[in-house]
Order: C-alpha cells, then sequence, then structure tokens
C-alpha cells in the first residue's frame, strides 16, 4: 500500500469539506426557505393568535434544537457514530415539513415544527462535527471557512428562493423544503463515510461532564449563544418588521434576508484562514463589538426606509461574518478528537439555547414596545455577552500559564 503524501492528504481533507458544504448547504437552505413567508403561513392561516404566539413557531423549532442537539453529540461520540444521524435526520426532516402544509390546529403545527427541527438538527449538528473531524489544528480555520461559506450561502439562498416560491403559493416552499431534505438523506446514504479515528467513549457520564472538564470551550460557546440569540431574534423580527414597517412583498423580503447573508458568505473562508494565522480571539471581538453597535440602530433605520435598512443589514453580516469561522474552529482547538461530536453537541447547546430566547425577547418587547426598542436591547445583550468573553478569555490564559509558572 502505497502512503499518502502530504499533499493527497490536504486535498482529501477539502474534498470532504466540500460535500459536507453541500450537504449543509442541501439542509439549511431547507429551514430558511421558509423565514421568508412565515407572516402569510402563520398569521393568515391563525389570524387570532398574538404576535407572542407568533413568535412559539420559531422558539418551539429551537427548542427541539437545543433537546436533540445535545443528545445527538452525546450519542454520536458514544457510538462513534456520524452516517445515521444524517440519514435519518434528513428522511424524517422531509416527511414533517410535508406535514406542516396539512395542519389545520395552531398547537399541532408547534408539535410538527418542533418534530421537524428535531430531524434537522440531527443533520447540521453531524455535518459540523464531520466538518472538525476531517480537520488539523493547522487547517481547521481554513477548512470550516469552508464550510461556512455553504452554510451561510444556505442561510442567503434560502430566503431569496423561499420568497420567490412563496409568491406561487404559501406552501411552496416548504414542499420544496421536503424535497431538498429527501435529498440529504439519499446522498448521505451514497456520500457518506464514516472518520476511520472515531471510537465509542465507555462513558456517557464522560461525556456529560465535558464542559467541567474542559472549562475553554465555554468561550465559544458563550459567543455561539449570542449569535445565535440574534439569529433567532433577525430571522423572526426582520420579515414581520418588513411587512409591518415598510409593506415589503415576500419575494422582495427574501432579497433583503439575501443582501443581510452576502457579506456573511464572501467573509467566510478568508476569515477563517486569518484566523489559523493570528488565532480565533481578535476577530470575534472586533467583529462582536462592530456587530453590537449596528444592531442597536436596524430599528431606527427601518423606520427611515427600505435603502438604509437594506444597508445597516449589509453592514451587520459583514461584521457577523468575522466572529463564526474562528468560533466554529475555536471549538476544534480546545476539545480532542474523542470529544469531538460532544464537543459540537455543547457548543450547539448553548446556540440554540440563544435561538429560543430571541424569538422570546422579541415577542416580549414587542408586547410592551416596538421594533427600535427591541434592537436596541439586542445591541445591549451583545455588549454584555463581550465582556463575559473577555473575562473567560483572560481566566484561560491565566489558567494555562498556571504550570509553567511553578
Amino acid at each position: 500500500m502505497i502512503p499518502m503524501n502530504e499533499s493527497q492528504a490536504e486535498d482529501g481533507s477539502v474534498r470532504q469539506i466540500i460535500l459536507l458544504g453541500v450537504l449543509v448547504l442541501l439542509t439549511v437552505s431547507a429551514a430558511a426557505l421558509l423565514y421568508t413567508n412565515e407572516p402569510e403561513f402563520i398569521l393568515a392561516r391563525f389570524p387570532q393568535i398574538s404576535k407572542f404566539q407568533y413568535s412559539l413557531f420559531d422558539a418551539v423549532l429551537y427548542l427541539s434544537y437545543l433537546i436533540f442537539g445535545i443528545t445527538t453529540g452525546i450519542v454520536s461520540d458514544r457510538i462513534a457514530k456520524r452516517k445515521l444521524f444524517i440519514t435519518v435526520g434528513g428522511l424524517g426532516a422531509s416527511l414533517f415539513y410535508w406535514f406542516m402544509t396539512v395542519i389545520l390546529d395552531y398547537q399541532v403545527l408547534l408539535m410538527m415544527r418542533f418534530v421537524q427541527g428535531a430531524f434537522t438538527v440531527l443533520v447540521w449538528q453531524t455535518l459540523m462535527t464531520l466538518a472538525l473531524d476531517n480537520s488539523l489544528s493547522s487547517n481547521r480555520g481554513k477548512n470550516m471557512g469552508i464550510f461556512g461559506m455553504f452554510l451561510a450561502t444556505a442561510m442567503g439562498l434560502g430566503p431569496v428562493l423561499g420568497g420567490i416560491l412563496a409568491e406561487q403559493s404559501v406552501f411552496q416552499p416548504y414542499y420544496a423544503a421536503s424535497l431538498l431534505s429527501l435529498l440529504v438523506g439519499i446522498l448521505s446514504i451514497i456520500g457518506i463515510k464514516e472518520p476511520v479515528h472515531l471510537t465509542s467513549q465507555p462513558s456517557l457520564r464522560r461525556s456529560i461532564s465535558l464542559a467541567k472538564r474542559n472549562p475553554e470551550i465555554t468561550i465559544p460557546a458563550t459567543i455561539n449563544f449570542v449569535d445565535r440569540l440574534h439569529m433567532g431574534f433577525i430571522l423572526t423580527a426582520l420579515p414581520l418588521m418588513l411587512v409591518q414597517v415598510l409593506g415589503v412583498s415576500e419575494s422582495l423580503r427574501g432579497m433583503v434576508l439575501g443582501l443581510f447573508a452576502m457579506p456573511f458568505i464572501l467573509l467566510q473562508y478568508p476569515v477563517g484562514r486569518l484566523s489559523d494565522r493570528i488565532g480565533r480571539f481578535k476577530p470575534v471581538v472586533v467583529g462582536s463589538l462592530a456587530y453590537a453597535l449596528i444592531l442597536t440602530v436596524i430599528g431606527i433605520a427601518a423606520e427611515q426606509g427600505l435603502v438604509l435598512l437594506v444597508l445597516a443589514l449589509m453592514l451587520l453580516g459583514a461584521f457577523s461574518g468575522l466572529t463564526a469561522p474562528p468560533t466554529l474552529a475555536w471549538v476544534g482547538d480546545v476539545t480532542n478528537s474523542k470529544d469531538t461530536a460532544t464537543g459540537m453537541g455543547f457548543f450547539n447547546f448553548m446556540g440554540n439555547l440563544g435561538m429560543i430566547v430571541g424569538p422570546l425577547l422579541l415577542g416580549t418587547v414587542l408586547v410592551y414596545s416596538g421594533f427600535v426598542m427591541a434592537f436596541i436591547l439586542a445591541g445591549i445583550v451583545e455588549l454584555g455577552s463581550l465582556l463575559v468573553v473577555l473575562f473567560g478569555h483572560r481566566r484561560s490564559m491565566q489558567r494555562n500559564r498556571q504550570p509553567a509558572s511553578k
């Protein structure tokens, strides 16, 4: 057997990352197709519900991400399997996207949304884990940048396509999401291979206690909590704000969401490579600070008109692009290979917790105030989290220096 040289190994790694990227593109696009026409899909069918009840449609999705995300990570490391979760998740999500189009009761619709989310998180979290499985410390930022380009493209492309499809029928985005998820399940059966270095974990308690044994992982997890809080907040707030403040149609709503994501997409690879050279911390701090400041004026920009809102959103997307690849790579930096899925599970647990809080924060603020105050509070949350991250990073540096001083 002729051993692979470093160049061949690197090429194989890139090919694997691209395959995983294609699958996450399909998975996240399916989920993102639904955001554009949520007001029509929910309020036109269930006009009696309150704004807070409206926010629950996404909140229950993120609750399922929270519960099944951490479970998936622990079980995946426990049994040393990845492919099973992608296949089952893709096929299951396909079925429940379709189920949501035939439900006539809002409470039942929320249940269907919860189950759909459970299957969806099996897929995208395992794909993120496999991206780390196929990376080394020397190329982790670059690989997560490549993977992140596909992920970010899906976040931008999904709402655009969803808006176009929604112009034809309120259910068309859901049918398309079902088809894309089915394709993910089929492609995973054909193309995904288990990493050869995986070994089953002998202790479930060891998996659960990862954060206690490895406190450094709480830093990227905290960043992910707030990043995803704002993602959930914005994806729920923006379509509703575009309708109620600016009267924007479904297709134009999708374009606005796509423009928001465009700079985020373009920055994934260069920022990932940059973080391999200068570290994860600096891009995260700069991005978080600027993101917080722009976030506070989004509601004000919307009241001034669509053009100013789009410009503010594109700036917001650019600064968000500074934090995403370094934060993902940071998980691999502080987690050993045996705990990769569990580490990603904890990382996404915190992120999914944030996704739940985001829509609930929006729904609560809108009961008492408007979009301007909601976005100001969201920016304050970002600034507060940055202080927590700075403190946590300082503590981590102190812990790492202690052995050398003895």
